[in-house]
């Protein structure tokens, strides 16, 4: 685990202290992980960091009621679809490599995008996600307590914010 702060705003506010994430507004604490080489300023594909500044959220998934065995989030900078969650029945396979999100049971149990690059810029990141932890850090996501997830999922809009500090 690392140190950060992460601040959600509109809905859910969040501190961290020496690894513990704070939710005021629920008043939930609980242990986060991130990027096994922690934190930066400058996302780049397959750094294994968690990028800092505030991002909106973006697509809300489940295991249980969204993710199925065609859905793939795309990270192969050369493809047209990089950056995106693809259902591989509905598109032409251009890619490489891609997130298997059904491969990650415990993990995307349930997960929140990050919106780090909206725009799908080759290179600058994808598939970060806030969500469910398996005791290790990430590639580059925030990794919480399944039960802490389903709280902020319960507590989220299309107005809410992230701020990675």
């Amino acid at each position: 685990m690392y140190c950060f702060e992460v601040v959600i705003i509109n809905n859910i506010y969040v501190y961290t202290n020496q690894n513990i994430l704070t939710f005021p507004k629920c008043g939930i604490k609980t242990h986060a992980y991130i990027g096994k080489n922690g934190l930066t300023t400058n996302k780049i594909e397959g750094d294994g960091k968690t990028p800092l500044g505030e991002f909106e959220l973006g697509i809300i998934l489940s295991m249980q009621k969204d993710i199925t065995e065609n859905m793939y989030w795309i990270d192969d900078v050369n493809s047209n679809y990089y950056n995106q969650l693809v259902d591989i029945t509905k598109v032409q396979k251009d890619w490489a490599t891609a997130e298997h999100l059904i491969d990650y049971p415990i993990q995307y149990e349930y997960l929140i995008e990050i919106k780090i690059n909206p725009n799908n810029i080759p290179k600058k990141g994808s598939a970060v996600f806030l969500h469910c932890e398996n005791k290790k850090p990430t590639a580059g996501c925030i990794a919480i307590d399944r039960n802490v997830m389903k709280q902020i999922i319960e507590n989220t809009d299309n107005k809410t914010k992230i701020i990675i500090c």
